[in-house]
C-alpha cells in the first residue's frame, strides 16, 4: 500500500512562527511530514507520494528519495495548488495504479501512531468504489472547532461534510483510505469549479460511498503555536506504555517526560541515555557502600527516572531497536545488582549479625531479576505482554517491579534504613514471583 501526503500549501498563517515550509517544522526534533512518514512506516507503508506545490524544491531537497528512513518517496507537483487542496489530491492521478487502495493525509496533521494502524487495518474490508474517512466524535474536545470540517453521519456512513454545518456528529481528522473513486469524484468537482478535497468527498457522500472510522485517539491540525503545544502533549502522552508500574506511572513519568521534551531535539541517542542511567546507579552503589545512603537513595531514584527517558526517546524519534532494548535490559540488571551489593556491603560491615545480613542481601540480590524474567518468559510463551496493572491483581499495589523497588531503595537511603529496605526487597521480590507463578498457572 502507498500513502499520498499533501504538502502543497504555503502555510501562510504559520510563517510568523517558522520561515520554512510548514511540513518541515521540527516538532520535538522531527519535522511534521517525517513524523507522518515514520508513523506510516511503522504501520507497514513503505511507498510514499508527496504532492508538492509552493515549496517543491525545499521538500525534495530535504526528503530526497526517502532511503534515509528506509522508505521510497516520489513526487508529483501541483502547479494549481493555490486553487485548493482538492487539486493537490487530484494530482495523485498522475501516478495512480488501477484498483489500488492508498492512504491520503495532510502533511501538517499530527496523529498518535496507532491511528495509522487502525485505518490501514480496514483496507481489506473497503469496497473498490468507497472511501474510508477517519472521524472524531469527541466534538466538544475538538481544537478550534470553528475551523474543522464537520460531518453529518448516519451510523458509520457520512452524509455530508462542511465547515459551516450547524448540526453535525463528528469532525474530519484529515486522514482517508482511498480508492480510485475519490479521484473520479475530484475530477467531477474540479470540472464544476470546486477545488477542495471536501467538494470531492461530498460527491461520494451523496451516493453513500464514504464510510467512517471513528477514532478515539488524539490528533491535531498543526496551524499555530497552541496547536504545536497540543501536538507535543499528544506525542509525549503516547509514550507512556501500558505496562508501567504504579510508581513509574504516577511519579517517574511526570519527570521523565519533561526531560524527554528537552532532549528530543538533540542528538542524544537512547543507548547513551541507558548508559548514563547505568553510571548514575553505579555511583548510587558506591555511595551506599561508602556510608552515604542519602546520596545513594537520591541517585537510585534519578537513575530509575532516566531509565524511562531512553525508551521515550526511542519511541518518540522512531529509534527503537531490538539491540537497544537488550542493551537497556542488561544494564538495568547490572545496575540493580550493584546497588544491592553496595547496600549489603555496608550492612555486613556494620552489623552485629553479619551472617544474617549476608543471607538477606543474597535473597534481595537473587530476587531482583525475577520480575523481568517472568514478564519476558510470559511474552515469549504466549505472545502477550504482561501488564502489572491488569495481571497482578491486588499485588499490583506492592512495589515489587523495578520502579517500585528503586523507590524503596530511595526511601531506605533517605531515612537510613538499609537493613529494613533489604529485608523488604527480599520478601516482596520473591513473594511477587510466587504469586505470579500461581496466578499464571491458571491463565496458561
Amino acid at each position: 500500500m502507498r500513502a499520498a501526503i499533501l504538502a502543497a500549501g504555503s502555510g501562510s498563517r504559520f510563517r510568523r512562527h517558522f520561515d520554512g515550509p510548514k511540513p518541515l517544522f521540527p516538532l520535538l526534533g522531527v519535522p511534521l511530514i517525517v513524523r507522518n512518514i515514520l508513523g506510516l512506516r511503522e504501520a507497514g507503508v513503505h511507498e510514499f507520494v508527496v504532492v508538492t506545490g509552493c515549496y517543491d524544491r525545499e521538500l525534495r531537497d530535504y526528503l530526497g528519495d526517502g532511503s534515509q528512513w528506509g522508505v521510497s518517496i516520489r513526487y508529483v507537483h501541483n502547479s494549481r495548488w493555490q486553487l485548493g487542496n482538492g487539486t493537490s489530491a487530484h494530482t495523485f492521478q498522475e501516478v495512480y495504479r488501477p484498483e489500488e487502495k492508498f492512504v491520503l493525509l495532510m502533511a501538517d496533521h499530527l496523529y498518535e501512531p496507532e491511528v495509522f494502524q487502525d485505518v490501514i487495518a480496514e483496507a481489506e474490508q473497503l469496497d473498490e468504489g468507497d472511501v474510508l474517512l477517519a472521524a472524531d466524535r469527541r466534538v466538544n474536545d475538538a481544537y478550534r472547532l470553528e475551523e474543522r470540517t464537520k460531518i453529518v453521519a448516519d451510523g458509520d456512513v457520512a452524509r455530508q461534510l462542511g465547515k459551516e454545518l450547524g448540526q453535525f456528529d463528528a469532525v474530519d481528522c484529515g486522514l482517508l483510505l482511498c480508492t480510485g473513486a475519490l479521484l473520479e469524484a475530484l475530477s467531477q468537482a474540479i470540472d464544476q469549479g470546486r477545488y477542495t478535497l471536501t467538494d470531492g468527498v461530498n460527491i461520494l457522500t451523496r451516493e453513500g460511498r464514504v464510510k467512517l472510522l471513528f477514532v478515539d485517539r488524539n490528533w491535531v491540525d498543526v496551524d499555530d503555536l497552541e496547536s504545536c503545544r497540543r501536538g507535543e502533549n499528544i506525542l509525549l502522552k503516547s509514550l507512556i506504555p501500558e505496562k508501567d508500574g504504579f510508581v513509574s506511572k504516577h511519579l517517574n513519568r511526570k519527570i521523565s517526560l519533561r526531560i524527554t521534551r528537552w532532549l528530543a531535539p538533540t542528538r542524544v541517542t537512547p543507548n547513551q541515555i541507558s548508559f548514563f542511567s547505568f553510571l548514575i546507579c553505579l555511583f548510587s552503589a558506591l555511595c551506599f557502600g561508602l556510608g552515604h545512603p542519602f546520596a545513594g537513595g537520591i541517585l537510585a531514584q534519578l537513575g530509575c527516572i532516566l531509565d524511562g527517558v531512553d525508551g521515550e526517546i526511542a519511541r518518540l524519534n522512531y529509534k527503537k531497536s531490538s539491540y537497544g532494548a537488550l542493551f537497556d535490559s542488561i544494564l538495568d540488571r547490572y545496575a540493580d545488582y550493584f546497588m544491592i551489593i553496595g547496600m549489603g556491603y555496608w550492612w555486613f560491615q556494620h552489623s552485629d549479625y553479619p551472617g544474617f545480613a549476608l543471607i538477606v542481601s543474597m535473597l534481595a540480590l537473587s530476587g531482583q531479576p525475577m520480575s523481568m524474567l517472568i514478564k519476558e518468559k510470559y511474552k515469549s510463551s504466549t505472545g502477550q505482554t504482561f501488564i502489572p496493572e491488569r495481571d497482578d491483581g491486588i499485588f499490583r499495589y506492592v512495589p515489587a517491579n523495578r520502579d517500585g523497588r528503586l523507590f524503596l531503595i530511595m526511601l531506605g537511603g533517605i531515612f537510613h534504613l538499609i537493613p529494613a529496605t533489604l529485608i523488604i526487597l527480599a520478601i516482596i521480590s520473591h513473594g511477587q514471583t510466587i504469586v505470579r507463578l500461581v496466578s499464571l498457572r491458571r491463565k496458561m
